[in-house]
């Protein structure tokens, strides 16, 4: 299940940090703590991710070298999106009681929460990110094991995706599901950096055909692809699927 959160700056040149990530997060806990405080703490607890959500998205902006984003357009958009509709009920519901959001000394109001009609996944899609895909693995450097982030053209990537998508769906479904198999054909991707908390994450937006388990691609649409996406990463949206251009439009 997906929303889309239209947000209105408060102020006038309103300017959004480059790294709003962890807040972000945290916010849409709180949404979810006005409604329900026992599905916050379970959402926050469990080490399933329970959702994911975009990047901020803006129309009309200009970069602020070493400060942030200029808010030019009128109005921005959060999507969130997960695999449970009462963790989604909760975050819309939490806007409508409370539709401050805040990041360091920007502030948005919530016009408007919209539900989004969900694609048919099935066979091949077309997929772009909506926010960046993480992917991670474990290396020797100097001697040293350290966590390191992938990119897709690693040799890599594409192994390291399958068992993440595999564990988290095991993890959330207490089984494997019935088809194991898929495949990303990375189409082109841009690698970006994202500071969370005080941890720097590289990941990529991309766009990639994916073919292969429905029940997987069904996870990435509604989670998201890789790992961390609780925290903003991973996102997608449908290009094209099977049934061609009219999963278009609507379905992000």
């Amino acid at each position: 299940m997906r929303v889309e959160i239209k947000l209105r700056p408060a102020e006038d040149d309103t300017l959004l940090p480059f790294n709003y990530n962890y807040d972000v997060y945290t916010q849409l806990l709180e949404k979810i703590s006005i409604v329900s405080p026992e599905l916050a703490r379970e959402v926050e607890a469990s080490q399933v991710d329970y959702f994911t959500f975009s990047r901020i998205m803006i129309r009309k902006r200009e970069i602020v070298p070493e400060r942030g984003i200029r808010v030019l357009s009128d109005d921005v958009s959060l999507y969130v999106s997960s695999h449970s509709p009462e963790v989604i009920k909760a975050i819309s519901e939490g806007f409508i009681d409370s539709p401050t959001l805040r990041i360091e000394d920007a502030t948005f109001i919530a016009e408007d929460v919209r539900v989004l009609r969900e694609p048919k996944l099935k066979g091949n899609s077309l997929f772009s990110t909506l926010s960046p895909i993480l992917v991670r693995t474990v290396r020797l450097v100097d001697g040293k094991m350290k966590v390191w982030d992938l990119y897709p053209d690693d040799p890599m990537f594409q192994d390291k995706l399958r068992k993440v998508m595999l564990l988290r769906y095991s993890t959330l479904y207490g089984e494997m599901p019935p088809n194991k198999d898929f495949r990303i054909e990375v189409i082109k991707f841009k690698p970006v950096r994202i500071l969370v908390r005080n941890v720097y994450y590289r990941g990529s937006l991309m766009v990639f055909r994916y073919s292969g388990s429905e029940e997987i691609a069904k996870l990435g649409y509604e989670n998201g692809f890789g790992e961390k996406t609780r925290y903003g990463f991973g996102m997608v949206k449908v290009i094209e699927s099977e049934r061609g251009r009219e999963d278009q439009g609507k379905a992000q």
